[in-house]
């Protein structure tokens, strides 16, 4: 095959691990075709956690064919046995002769794929469409290197960068084709962040109300509220059949008398003693509770602490054909004094939603 071929066969194992959703979480998205000649004998993606992987699904589809055919996979073969055989063995046993991959697995126990493959007389290629097939998997791959929750930053914006006017009415930026679009992207994280600031503001919800079907798992709902101020009224609070957990940095507001009555109402109060880095401790905390994947709706103060802290790993910005000329910017200083020191983004995205322009960049 030619360096062409590969990326073109890769790009179609991409676009097939797309088609999966949340529902492989703590496991990463991946896809993966067997290709034979010019032809595809087999196809998968890794659609839930415990179920079969990208290669077995394209293995089984296969059948004998896979004899002599040359893999592509968006991640390398995983090399333990856990939920799942280990796909490494499986496409040896069916006597593949070549493994393309794009990515490495960070995973301490799934790691080893490729020299298993190698082992048995296999050819390996590996490093095809990486940034496309990292992108895929980024959010396994973040859990994995950084010990934290992935971060997908959502703002919605005027043309000018204003996310409120002077007179701090906020709503609506953009038109009901990007809220919907909005409401999708929550469903498929595993929580939506808030700071305390933006619910004594705007009072949200974060549902998936527009979402049809909606989620099976609804999003857990989290506000960072150091002191606790989550009044019992607000929509969060009253509406927490939805999970919804407050964080603070004191133990003594995590027992107080305001923290027993929002566990009444069903709010779960959690405790992240402060420290130097504060926010990373609290990705980190939300990691262990089975949160891979936040996405973050905050407003300019939270999301500027984000950036400061580089704990940003997309950003969809929405921008509407609006502008205000004045009144809060989605994003406050980053302490950059020249365009040389700029925090460099790489963008991965663009469409129109309705009247609004959806962009997507993700650091550099």
């Amino acid at each position: 095959m030619t360096a062409v071929a590969d990326l073109a066969w890769m790009q179609r194992a991409i676009a097939l691990g797309a088609q999966g959703t949340r529902n492989v979480r703590p496991n990463p998205l991946v896809g993966c075709v067997l290709v034979h000649g010019e032809t595809i004998v087999g196809a998968g993606f890794h659609a839930r956690v415990g179920g079969p992987h990208a290669e077995a699904e394209a293995l089984a589809q296969a059948g004998g064919q896979a004899r002599g055919a040359t893999a592509y996979v968006t991640l390398e073969p995983c090399n333990h046995h856990g939920r799942t055989p280990p796909c490494a063995q499986a496409l040896i046993a069916a006597g593949v002769a070549r493994v393309v991959v794009a990515v490495r697995d960070p995973h301490a126990a799934a790691a080893g794929g490729l020299e298993v493959l190698q082992a048995a007389g296999i050819a390996v290629t590996l490093g095809v469409a990486a940034q496309e097939a990292g992108d895929l998997a980024e959010v396994f791959l973040t859990n994995q290197r950084a010990e934290r929750a992935f971060v997908q930053q959502k703002t919605a914006a005027t043309a000018d960068g204003r996310v409120a006017a002077e007179d701090g009415t906020s709503r609506w930026i953009t038109a009901p084709p990007a809220r919907l679009l909005v409401h999708r992207m929550r469903a498929q994280a595993d929580a939506v962040l808030v700071g305390i600031g933006t619910v004594l503001a705007d009072d949200p919800r974060l549902d998936c109300r527009d979402c049809d079907p909606p989620p099976p798992n609804l999003p857990l709902r989290v506000v960072l509220d150091r002191r606790l101020q989550l009044p019992p009224q607000s929509q969060l609070a009253q509406t927490a059949l939805q999970p919804t957990l407050v964080v603070t940095d004191s133990a003594a507001h995590a027992e107080s008398a305001a923290a027993r009555r929002l566990e009444a109402q069903g709010v779960a109060v959690l405790c992240v003693p402060p420290g130097g880095a504060w926010l990373r401790d609290v990705l980190r905390a939300l990691l262990q509770r089975g949160v891979y994947h936040v996405l973050s709706e905050a407003g300019p103060t939270l999301t500027t602490a984000l950036w400061q802290e580089g704990l940003v790993d997309r950003l969809d910005l929405l921008l509407a054909p609006k502008l205000l000329g004045s009144g809060a910017p989605w994003l406050q200083s980053l302490a950059v004094g020249t365009m040389q020191a700029a925090r460099p983004l790489r963008w991965s995205g663009l469409q129109q939603v309705g009247d609004d322009v959806w962009l997507t960049a993700r650091p550099r």
